[in-house]
């Protein structure tokens, strides 16, 4: 059985007759939604380097609402120093989807999990795309992406994911 198909197989209980994203419940805001979902990944490093992509003034943000209880290394990066950077977590504000899917694909050759927070529609690019709901922030997976990150995330943080398409 192939890893894709392994992951599909465990997540069927979750995502019946789901596209290739599910959507998840509302929460206050970005960062908190963020770091929600940072908690149920597994990582290799004790201190996981959080990389947010060309936008200082955000990696700035992520630090001032990091947890206290979970480390992570955050910084700001260019787009082009991706490759050497060795980033655990990927966030993308000003890409489109497909830049942010060319990037993943030419300059990641690590487990990486991406976040996006400009990609309304997730089905390429980031493993997880941040959208504003009214006046909360929800998500929506790429299973594709995720997948594709070599990233070990608990199969439970789809138990927030709701499969209905009235959320889009």
């Amino acid at each position: 059985m192939t890893q894709n198909l392994k992951i599909i197989t465990l997540l069927s209980f979750v995502a019946m007759q789901t596209p290739t994203f599910l959507y998840a419940a509302p929460a206050s805001n970005l960062y908190s939604t963020t770091f929600s979902i940072l908690a149920y990944a597994k990582w290799q490093a004790s201190t996981p380097k959080l990389c947010v992509v060309n936008q200082d003034n955000i990696a700035q943000q992520f630090k001032k609402h990091a947890p206290l209880h979970n480390k992570y290394d955050i910084q700001p990066i260019q787009s082009q120093e991706i490759s050497k950077s060795n980033c655990q977590i990927l966030i993308f504000s000003t890409l489109s989807a497909a830049q942010e899917q060319h990037t993943l694909n030419t300059q990641v050759r690590f487990p990486a999990l991406s976040i996006s927070l400009n990609n309304l529609e997730c089905e390429t690019g980031s493993a997880f795309c941040l959208y504003k709901k009214n006046d909360n922030y929800a998500f929506k997976v790429n299973m594709e992406s995720l997948t594709q990150s070599q990233v070990h995330i608990d199969p439970r943080v789809l138990l927030l994911a709701k499969t209905s398409e009235s959320n889009s």
